[in-house]
């Protein structure tokens, strides 16, 4: 293993499972190198990698966690189980960035994955280099999107017989097989579970606004999620939009643009002001739909796949 200048030269790195004591140390790594390369993916104070991981290693120098790589095996309709890695910014060569990534593909050949993608920020080119050296393509682009807080609200609204309200309790088994329903048959989609929709309702159930038809069924969904205590890449308060979605049939009525303003509407009354959301840019309807509100690119993550 080769050393990068500024690390002291005391032993070897290793590739090696992380133990429980070090979550912490995991996540101060993550953070630190996503902040450097992906910042708009990252919300201080958020997303934790030891929840979304089934499995992780570390690169380990001396006892000090250098890298990380983070897989979770659950593979996607063609047999991808998604990878992620970080590194210290001081310890950043093309031997520790092969370590992580031959560490990822080991993870999801033992677990029986078909195809390793690699989740790569654009602005990763330490990452970029191993991971065409390691025989990866990339397949697909994921553009982090952020409304300034300049941005005028946008208008819209539903047809008739379609009415806007939030979910109510008892609802959540109601919002998950929408959410499956109309998600089914996108890239990379993976079947959400019950937990994981909970969790997300847990930060902020109330923002889960729903388009429901004259029988109260629903039709389409707006997730708006305000989490003051966090803070957006700009260093503005914690605001975002997901699950935006609409059913097959009632597609190209204006439901999305409607959901999507009453969305950005509720978390500005709570105090938001700049807002952002993920999007798929070779999805060419949403992309459109939220750049014409007046959401712009921040920053940008490209899916890297390598069959096994």
């Amino acid at each position: 293993m080769t050393y990068t200048p500024g690390l002291k030269k005391t032993g070897v790195a290793r590739l090696r499972t992380a133990d429980p004591s070090e979550t912490d140390a995991i996540q101060t790594v993550w953070e630190s190198s996503y902040a450097v390369d992906d910042p708009a993916s990252w919300s201080r104070g958020g997303w934790a990698i030891a929840a979304w991981a089934t499995h992780i290693r570390v690169l380990d120098l001396d006892q000090r966690v250098l890298g990380v790589v983070a897989v979770r095996a659950e593979p996607a309709p063609d047999g991808a189980m998604p990878a992620r890695i970080a590194l210290a910014t001081d310890a950043r060569s093309q031997a520790h960035a092969a370590a992580l990534i031959h560490g990822a593909i080991e993870l999801i050949a033992s677990a029986g994955g078909e195809r390793v993608r690699l989740f790569v920020p654009s602005r990763a080119s330490w990452m970029q280099e191993a991971a065409r050296a390691a025989g990866f393509e990339p397949v697909r682009t994921v553009a982090h999107m952020l409304m300034p807080a300049t941005t005028p609200t946008p208008k819209g609204a539903l047809s008739e017989g379609l009415r806007l309200r939030a979910i109510r309790p008892g609802e959540d088994h109601a919002v998950l097989d929408a959410l499956n329903r109309n998600w089914t048959g996108t890239w990379n989609f993976v079947e959400i579970t019950l937990e994981m929709i909970q969790e997300d309702l847990e930060v902020d159930r109330e923002g889960m606004l729903l388009a429901v038809d004259a029988s109260d069924r629903i039709v389409g969904t707006c997730h708006a999620v305000y989490e003051p205590t966090e803070q957006n890449p700009d260093g503005n308060p914690r605001a975002w939009i997901s699950n935006v979605t609409v059913d097959h049939g009632y597609r190209k009525r204006g439901i999305a643009r409607a959901l999507l303003a009453a969305g950005i509407a509720r978390l500005r009354e709570l105090g938001a002001t700049s807002i952002t959301l993920g999007v798929d840019t070779f999805d060419p309807a949403p992309f459109h739909l939220y750049q014409s509100v007046g959401f712009e690119v921040s920053t940008s993550q490209e899916a890297w796949d390598k069959a096994l």
